[in-house]
């Protein structure tokens, strides 16, 4: 009998106050199981976003340590040499040279081939199925057939008699038969022929049949075809098939070690010739089978909607690491170290330190997240049927019946929503619950879109490339005093720019908004009244590599995302490009990240929250959502709860972060006799120190001083620090 866990936490070794600074962690839902493993005594479930490791316990295995891709689509444990093949959407190949998870994250028991994912081809690279046959892996994708011996790709061909691209959706051993599974019927040919890279060498059988799956089970071949007709051969000649029923929605077969043969469909398993094992409801929230294992006294599923799902005694229970319960977020917030993140069908909260908890919803049309600054434990979603409330336990539902694209606080803790292409644009809650009316003739039937506080007046797209501006007055629940006017995006030096698309809208540190448009970016600074004339915005110029040029920052990108951390840079995520942290000003890019050279597991980028007490920033792409821990935070209003960490610092760590500053706090470290090693402004609240004097060198053992001093010089503090080489 083995522990059933429902949605396991996934216990981190180090508490997360002392993550190291410049790491990333994963933020992924792990729901969208695939295939499914038996090594020894763990199961091993292939997801979308990665790999779980189940024997008791819960571990998880993604691009931010373990594997080289986001996307899985198969998995195969191949015990004669030890290794674990995991196969990609875009044709990436992984070899793991262990299958312990804790081994693998330690970064050097990956090899990857990519031969197959860069290759020209006309078919999709999928990688559908692994199939061990002695010293070979042979491999179905979406194109072609691979085989690969020593972990290289030896060759790709067709199987199909006219060499046409061709899907194969499956692979068997059947006899002395390499069976492949095609939409246009399967192919066969003998294991010893050697020359089966040749097309003209395999022959058809079930013609003009769309096979999607094979086992052999008890000495027979099963064939499932996808419109739900399961035929089964016992001669290696396969010219007689013989009817076995007919499963509606079809996804795949699986022979298990024990002698069952399972039918996974869309919402059940069947247990093909034992009635008594079919299998409609675990008992849990969703049910949506792909492949079976027999695992000790019950059997183990890759669930397309819960992950991985093991049952004994009959009972089911879902063992998922923590996470969010989708991986597509349409929007982030974050405020108070809470950070939320809104998808199609889900809302999901995590709290500063790790862990994620959530609700299912209809939230297809979310557009924005707020969370309440005078409770954290609210959050709501700006939809296209009004604004959802979640507590952290239940739903208030949606209120309104508007399509709500922009909301936002103001000073006093009023949340005011905007609604578009409506007779009533404006609207504000009340402390009940209930809603109120402010009338706006300006902003009437236009399509408003996300909204933001800068000042005390309120900033936001009216879609798809102008803005507008809105003040509730000095009485917000009276529309008499109210302001509001529509403009559209022109800069400073070139009144005749114009942008086709405004997709972003942050306000910084500076009570100055910056847009993310089509053309980049477009900052308005700060000025005492708005309304007095239609701002103008400025583009930033930043150097190029031509001395005495220089070029519009992101001019060329579709800029999808801005985010302002503790430091006041700027965090602007992009539709093709990934990630690029701009200074305060910014003119100086001072990291970039990407698909190619971080975990991000897309160049999408759909929103950014940057989690003012870690300092993480958490990117949400179209594929699923990545943390990062940069060395800013927010600033404090004191510096009592300074600290620094790893203290005392030992031989094995290269850096430490003093976190929990005033804003720009002024740091210098010197030794006890007073000689400096280390001087430089906070960024927000944290500072970072690579334990290295002015030149360069390790600072010897010893105690060291921390002086931390705010930016007007008024408070103080002297902190200790002990370093051990």
């Amino acid at each position: 009998m083995f522990r059933l866990l429902l949605f396991v936490v996934l216990l981190l070794p180090v508490a997360l106050s002392a993550q190291k600074m410049g790491t990333w962690r994963d933020h992924f839902a792990y729901t969208q199981g695939v295939d499914v493993l038996v090594q020894g005594e763990q199961v091993i479930c292939a997801t979308s976003a990665g790999l779980i490791f189940f024997d008791g316990e819960v571990e998880k295995i993604s691009k931010v340590a373990g594997l080289s891709d986001f996307g899985l689509t198969a998995a195969l444990y191949d015990a004669q040499t030890g290794c674990i093949f995991v196969g990609y959407d875009n044709g990436n190949i992984d070899v793991l040279h262990s299958a312990n998870p804790r081994n693998i994250r330690q970064g050097n028991r990956t090899k990857n081939i990519e031969t197959w994912k860069n290759f020209a081809t006309h078919g999709r690279k999928r990688i559908n199925r692994f199939l061990c046959m002695d010293d070979l892996m042979l491999v179905a994708t979406g194109a072609q057939m691979l085989e690969i011996k020593s972990e290289e790709i030896r060759a790709n061909y067709s199987v199909d008699e006219n060499n046409d691209t061709l899907a194969v959706q499956d692979l068997a051993l059947f006899g002395n038969l390499i069976v492949a599974a095609t939409p246009k019927g399967l192919y066969v040919v003998d294991r010893n022929n050697s020359t089966r890279f040749n097309f003209g060498s395999w022959q058809r059988r079930l013609a003009g049949s769309n096979v999607i799956s094979l086992a052999v089970s008890s000495g027979k071949l099963y064939v499932l075809q996808a419109n739900g007709i399961l035929q089964a051969c016992a001669t290696t000649d396969l010219q007689s098939f013989a009817y076995q029923g007919s499963y509606p929605n079809p996804r795949a077969l699986s022979a298990t070690d024990d002698g069952d043969l399972w039918v996974a469909t869309a919402d059940r398993l069947y247990n093909v010739g034992n009635s008594q094992k079919n299998i409609s409801s675990y008992g849990l929230t969703s049910f949506s089978p792909k492949k079976v294992v027999a695992y000790k006294s019950g059997i183990c599923i890759a669930d397309a909607a819960l992950g991985l799902v093991a049952s004994s005694g009959g009972a089911f229970a879902a063992a998922q690491p923590n996470g969010p319960l989708q991986n597509q977020s349409l929007a982030l917030g974050e405020h108070g170290g809470k950070v939320v993140a809104a998808a199609s069908e889900a809302l999901s909260m995590m709290e500063s330190k790790s862990t994620w908890t959530g609700s299912a919803s209809n939230l297809s049309g979310a557009k924005a997240v707020k969370i309440n600054p005078t409770n954290v434990a609210e959050a709501f979603v700006a939809t296209s049927s009004g604004v959802a409330k979640f507590s952290g336990v239940s739903w208030g539902g949606k209120n309104l019946t508007e399509d709500v694209r922009g909301m936002a606080f103001d000073l006093s803790g009023n949340l005011f929503a905007f609604a578009s292409n409506s007779a009533a644009p404006v609207w504000r809650r009340n402390a009940d619950d209930s809603w109120s009316e402010l009338a706006n003739s300006t902003l009437s039937n236009k399509a408003l879109g996300k909204a933001a506080l800068a000042g005390k007046v309120f900033w936001g797209v009216a879609e798809p490339n102008q803005l507008y501006l809105y003040s509730s007055g000095a009485n917000p629940t009276d529309a008499d005093d109210d302001k509001a006017s529509i403009f559209a995006v022109r800069t400073s030096i070139d009144e005749t720019f114009s942008v086709g698309s405004i997709y972003a809208l942050a306000v910084d540190l500076n009570n100055e908004v910056w847009l993310g448009t089509d053309k980049g970016v477009v900052v308005y600074s700060a000025v005492s009244d708005p309304f007095a004339s239609a701002p103008l915005g400025q583009r930033i110029k930043i150097p190029t590599e031509i001395p005495g040029q220089a070029a519009y920052l992101l001019q060329y990108e579709r800029v999808t995302a801005v985010a302002v951390d503790g430091g006041n840079r700027k965090w602007l995520g992009t539709r093709d490009a990934g990630v690029f942290l701009q200074s305060k000003d910014g003119v100086e890019q001072l990291r970039t990240f990407n698909a190619q050279n971080s975990p991000l597991p897309s160049n999408n980028v759909v929103d950014i929250a940057v989690n003012g007490q870690t300092g993480e920033v958490i990117f949400a792409t179209d594929k699923g959502m990545v943390g990062f821990y940069s060395d800013a935070t927010a600033g404090r209003l004191n510096f009592d709860q300074v600290k620094a960490y790893p203290n005392p610092v030992r031989p094995n760590m290269s850096l430490v972060t003093i976190a929990n500053l005033m804003e720009d706090a002024s740091v210098k470290i010197t030794d006890v006799s007073g000689n400096l090693v280390f001087f430089a402004t906070a960024n927000g609240g944290s500072i970072t120190w690579n334990v290295q004097n002015l030149s360069g060198r390790r600072v010897a053992t010893g105690v060291y001083l921390v002086f931390l001093a705010n930016k007007s010089g008024e408070e103080s503090r002297v902190i200790k620090l002990l370093v051990v080489n």
